[in-house]
This record gives C-alpha cells, structure tokens and sequence, in this order.
C-alpha cells in the first residue's frame, strides 16, 4: 500500500504544470495561482547569480480582500531565491507584495539562519511595469525598485557554497488566493 501511495504521489507531482508560460506579445513570464491556491507553479529551477533584476507586471487581480481581517497584512511571495546551500525558511532573499490599506506594497522579505524578516519599500500602482531588484553583497541583501525606498538586509556570514533555487510566486501566509491572481514578470540573473 505504502509503494502504491508513493507511486501516486510521485506521478502527480510529475504532472503539475511544471511549464512557465510566456506571453507571445511582451515576453513576460505568465504566473497564474489558482482561486483557493497558494502556488503559481510547481518546478524546481537552479539558481547560479548572485542577485536577480526584475519587471514586474501587476494587474487588478493583485486587489483582494481576506475573510480573516487580520491576515491581509500577510506577506505574499513575488520572487526570489535560496541562498547558502540551505532550504529557502532557513536562508533565502525575495521580494514580497500585498494588498493592504488599500495599496499594492512591495516589500523585502529575508530568511537568516531560519529567521524571517521584512520592510516595506513603498506601494507601487497597478499595470504599469516596475523594476526591481535584489542583489548579495557581502554579507547582506540589497533590495531596490524604481520609486521605491531601498533596502539592506543581513546575510548569514556562514555561508556555504552548493545549489540554490528560484523561489516563484507564492499567495499567503495563512490563507490562500480568494480568487485567481496573475503575475507577469521578466526576470534576469546578476553573475
């Protein structure tokens, strides 16, 4: 029974959409997660750089309201990745989004050494293409975007070298998507 259970488990991982779709006429990336979804895609993608250059693309399905009042300060996930070799909840940098107090707000979001931590860089308006940025510098993580307040984030000094992974858009916190979210971003590593 255990084998068979395996067995499934591992054939609908396999058949999650494990493509990114891209529009024909931008070139953005297409990141859909699904009403009741916390994940845009499943897929596992190396990360080699040591920062990643964003444009993101926002449009009115990044406006929702949560039935728990407290959880729209909730952190979304828009992009980033792992760091030092280790799971993303233990060393990761990304760049987090929300709507709350009626704004779109970008923020930085880091994990060290398992702790996590965020700031808000500002509230951004919707379609209109945004560029941001996250950069390892030493032993911190700079967060930058166009119009909005940039930030420096502590880097585990502790660092080992290995495999690193892209981190994808991502709804929630606690609760998941209320209703279809679509993200469009192009995105570019720093070597």
């Amino acid at each position: 029974m255990k084998r068979l259970l395996l067995t499934l488990l591992t054939i609908l991982v396999v058949s999650c959409n494990q493509n990114i779709d891209i529009d024909p006429d931008t070139g953005f990336e297409v990141f859909t997660i699904p009403t009741g979804g916390h994940s845009s895609i499943v897929r596992n993608e190396a990360f080699t750089g040591t920062g990643i250059n964003v444009t993101v693309l926002f449009d009115e399905s990044a406006e929702y309201t949560l039935d728990v009042t407290s959880d729209q300060a909730d952190i979304n996930k828009l992009i980033g990745f792992s760091d030092c070799h280790q799971d993303h909840q233990s060393e990761s940098a990304r760049l987090g989004w929300r709507w709350f107090d009626d704004e779109l707000q970008i923020l930085a979001y880091t994990y060290r050494e398992g702790q996590l931590s965020f700031e808000l860089m500002g509230a951004v308006s919707m379609n209109q293409e945004i560029d941001l940025q996250i950069r390892i510098v030493g032993d911190t993580y700079q967060y930058s975007g166009t119009g909005l307040t940039s930030v420096t984030m502590d880097r585990t000094p502790n660092c080992e070298t290995g495999d690193n992974y892209w981190l994808w858009p991502y709804f929630g916190g606690d609760q998941p998507a209320p209703h279809e979210v679509t993200i469009k971003l192009k995105r570019e590593i720093i070597e």
